[in-house]
């Protein structure tokens, strides 16, 4: 369906297959998520992508089943019972999907960091972690959602990629200030 790439994206995904961390700025509308969904697809190992809203990820994730690409799920509160997060988690621990929707606190839970943990030990690695609306660590991280500014540090530390010393960061946002995309790249140790 695509015939050429919008401006911005290439270059992002240019970035993400050299296994380089990089933060994106590109219009509402302008192909984010396609940028990190391409390179999820062509790496092996599991994206996980960090959404600040449920809606977003349901969104994101209904998208990309629309367009039958079946293996992605989400994991947040709007799974109402636990056989149906257990389900999902699973589905993440055995490296079933090639994307997981969560949100920046799941990666402060302890029982989520022993999933990524025996993931690890299970040899099922991830290829890139991608933080959706990055401008929130800075506008957010500070007073009402502290877990973003832990995002970079959990990421490295959890995260874990089967040839890469530290996972691969995608930043992507499409309303940044030079300061807002400056505080992002230094929270999350982007380089």
């Amino acid at each position: 369906r695509k015939e050429k790439f919008w401006a911005g994206q290439l270059e992002i995904l240019n970035k993400a297959l050299q296994g380089e961390s990089v933060i994106g700025l590109l219009p509402t509308g302008g192909g984010k998520s396609l940028a990190y969904q391409l390179a999820a697809m062509l790496q092996p190992g599991i994206c996980l992508v960090i959404d600040p809203i449920k809606s977003l990820m349901k969104d994101q994730h209904d998208n990309l089943k629309k367009n039958q690409i079946d293996a992605c799920n989400f994991i947040n509160s709007s799974l109402k019972t636990r056989v149906q997060k257990t389900k999902e988690t699973s589905k993440l621990k055995n490296g079933e999907v090639l994307i997981s929707f969560v949100s920046p606190e799941r990666l402060q839970m302890k029982e989520f960091r022993d999933t990524l943990k025996e993931m690890k030990e299970n040899e099922i690695y991830f290829s890139y972690c991608v933080i959706d609306e990055a401008h929130c660590v800075s506008e957010w991280g500070h007073d009402f959602r502290t877990s973003y500014l832990s995002l970079g540090k959990n990421a490295f530390e959890f995260c874990k990629t089967k040839n890469k010393e530290t996972i691969p960061l995608f930043g992507l946002t499409a309303t940044a200030s030079f300061d807002v995309l400056s505080d992002v790249q230094r929270e999350l140790t982007v380089n």
